[in-house]
Parts: C-alpha cells; structure tokens; sequence
C-alpha cells in the first residue's frame, strides 16, 4: 500500500480509503483496489493530463448503473465517482468470480453447467437490451473502428513469413470489406468493448460487467458478441458445452438480425484484432494460441460457425 496516494486519492475523491493495493498497471492507467467504509472499491488513475479516456470510462459506468439497478439480473457498480480533473476514477466493486473461471469447473460439474447456460441466456438479453437503448439511427459508425481494423490487417499482413503466407491480400480485402459495411446503412449503439469471460463477474444466477475502459457509444453489438465468441473459441471446454452456451445466448438475444456485410465485417475486424494481438505477442503461450486458431477457428472460411 502507498500511503502519499491513499492519502492523495482520499482528498481527492473525498472518500475515505482505508487501503489501496495494486491490482495491475498498463500503459493507460494503474489501477488498485481499496477499502472504503461503504465497501470495496475499484481506483483508476489514468495517466498523462488527457482526460478523455477516463471520461469515456465514467459516462459507460453510468450508463451501466442505469441499466442495472433496474435489472434483478444484473449486479450494479453504482455511480462511478469521477474527478476529471485528476484523471481519477472510484467504481464501485462487483462481488462473485470471473465467468472465466466459473467456465473451467463447469467442465466437471452439471449443475454449474446448466446454471452457466442459463448465465448466457442472459447475456444475450442484456445485449438486446442495450441495443434497443441506444441504437442510433441518424449517427455514423466510430472512426475509431474502422481505424482499428485497417491497423490490425497492416500489422498481420507485414509479419515476416506469416504475412507473406497467410495474410497476403489481407490490406487490401480491408477496403473492400468496409466499404460493403458502410453501404448497410448500419445503426451503431453502445458496446462494452472488451466483453470477455473475465471481464464477467458472476454470483449466483446474476451476473455484472466490469472494466468498461475500451467502451463505444458508436459500434454495434456484434463487435461484443464476436469479441466473447473469439474468447470462447479459445477456451479448452468441451465443444458441446460451447454450443449449449450460445444457443442460451442466442435465446436471450431473441430474433436480432444483421445483414450479411455487417456481420462479415465484425466477424473480420475480431478475427483480426485477436490473430494480430497473439501472433504478435513475445508471450510463447500466447503466440501458439494464436498459430492453433489460424489454423481452426479463425481460419479465413470460418466466419458461418460463429454467425449469431
């Protein structure tokens, strides 16, 4: 524990933290865990003078409060305390285990199983949810997304050897992929941004969301549902119980459908994102995760197993 900050973030968020203790620390923000005498709490302090990210973070938090104190399904954080200012951000602590984990033991065990299957069903409702809520008819996709995407297939298709072999044309198919997405006159909404098991905290038959640092007021829900079904595709489980898990999730969305082009491009952007972040990768594990998905999941012809 640093007592300069506890004492500093006190002042500054006028809360009394009884602790702080580090959870982790990345090129953003470092973020800590604390004890207040209305509970756990979550600290981010974002770094640099900028205070965009952090908003960015606090207006998503809101919007999450929301949406969950008025859902028996769904666990709030409460309305995150914001000192703009100071780059500082409090939030409040979801209790219960990452789904991540509460995944692994269903391997072994029917009744965690089937209470995770129900879990998704209502992921997929929750989804809708925001859909509905937020979809925005008269705006335009983020710029940030199509960015992104073009960033991701110059990184793959400038790998030494991999590039060359795998992903020869994969610049150019990105210009012709995002102009097929603009012309579907797409109604962008608010995502998660970061919608992984982890990033899911479960407790009994409800379920909260944590970490909204990469959220999007301008994207479309199939970037999250391809983003959480990339990490399931990576996950070692039964091949059964992944498809008993969407089908739940599937359920809970209910009759949402996407036009082919749009689907493709998010189907794309993630496959992308997640073979340039792994092949990428000093991490051995994570670069022969991502050698394993090139050649099985995220193959090129596989985009119809992971359509919604």
């Amino acid at each position: 524990m640093n007592d300069n900050d506890r004492h500093q973030y006190s002042i500054d968020l006028d809360i009394d933290l009884k602790s702080l203790d580090l959870i982790k620390e990345n090129k953003y923000c470092i973020i800590y865990v604390a004890d207040t005498p209305h509970g756990r709490r979550i600290v981010k302090k974002y770094k640099g003078e900028d205070s965009s990210l952090v908003k960015i973070e606090a207006d998503a938090l809101t919007f999450y409060h929301e949406l969950a104190q008025n859902d028996s399904d769904l666990m709030d954080s409460g309305e995150p305390l914001l000192r703009e200012d100071r780059n500082l951000l409090c939030i409040g602590f979801i209790e219960g285990d990452a789904f991540s984990d509460v995944l692994y033991k269903a391997r072994k065990d029917n009744v965690i199983r089937d209470r995770s299957v129900r879990l998704m069903r209502i992921l997929g409702r929750v989804i809708s949810a925001i859909y509905d809520k937020t979809r925005k008819p008269s705006e335009k996709t983020s710029p940030f997304i199509f960015e992104y995407f073009d960033y991701c297939s110059n990184r793959l298709h400038e790998m030494p050897i991999l590039g060359a072999t795998f992903f020869k044309r994969m610049s150019e198919d990105a210009i012709e992929i995002a102009k097929e997405f603009e012309k579907s006159n797409v109604e962008p909404s608010f995502i998660h941004g970061d919608l992984v098991f982890k990033n899911i905290h479960v407790k009994d038959e409800r379920l909260g969301l944590i970490d909204f640092a990469n959220a999007n007021s301008l994207s479309h829900p199939l970037n999250d549902i391809y983003n959480l079904r990339f990490a399931l595709a990576n996950m070692i489980l039964p091949k059964s119980f992944k498809t008993e898990l969407f089908e739940g999730f599937n359920l809970g969305m209910g009759k949402l459908d996407f036009s082919p082009p749009v689907k493709s491009f998010y189907y794309e952007y993630h496959r992308r994102r997640w073979l340039m972040l792994k092949l990428t990768s000093r991490n051995p594990v994570d670069f022969m995760q991502g050698v394993r998905g090139l050649l099985t999941f995220a193959r090129h012809s596989a985009p119809e197993t992971m359509m919604p």
